[in-house]
């Protein structure tokens, strides 16, 4: 059974540039998003999906902007995010799901694009060098939702479908 969630892609070369030192951290798959809605809820039948596409359509496109590294604890390794835009889409994505199934809904929403997952209990790798060479990514305009797809087989997800904002 597919998983899915939903992000935001960076621009191309930062994208590259991203994915590169997410390798060098240990990710064999890296998929550099910032994620607006994880995947409790998304389900597999896709009932969902029309309703996130008419939030996405009343949504103007907006900026973002990658600022510094952060950690959750020694399992998580991000890069911050600014944008009052994205904290406004992800409020909105999360209207349309049952806050009954939808853990999200409980939490504080971060605005962050992950570099680096924990899996195993030796905490995070070295990163000071690596991420600092991602201090200069250039903020960008939002101009599209990206859903992305794990088949059950793969151990990993990619881009599937884009919905346009306003």
């Amino acid at each position: 059974m597919p998983r899915y969630f939903i992000g935001i892609e960076p621009p191309d070369d930062e994208r590259i540039r991203i994915a590169t030192v997410m390798r060098q951290l240990g990710d064999h798959w890296p998929v550099p998003h910032i994620t607006v809605k994880s995947p409790n809820g998304l389900t597999p039948d896709l009932k969902w999906i029309s309703r996130v596409r008419i939030v996405a359509e009343q949504v103007a496109p907006f900026r973002v902007k990658i600022d510094q590294p952060g950690t959750f604890g020694d399992r998580v390794l991000f890069l911050s995010v600014e944008s009052s835009g994205l904290v406004e889409l992800h409020r909105r994505v999360l209207d349309v799901f049952s806050r009954a199934v939808d853990i999200d809904a409980e939490r504080e929403f971060v605005p962050h694009l992950t570099l680096s997952i924990s899996r195993h209990a030796q905490g995070l790798p070295p990163f000071e060098g690596l991420v600092s060479t991602l201090r200069d990514l250039e903020a960008f305009e939002v101009f599209d939702l990206t859903v992305f797809r794990r088949e059950e087989s793969s151990s990993h997800y990619q881009s599937w479908t884009r919905l346009p904002l306003a």
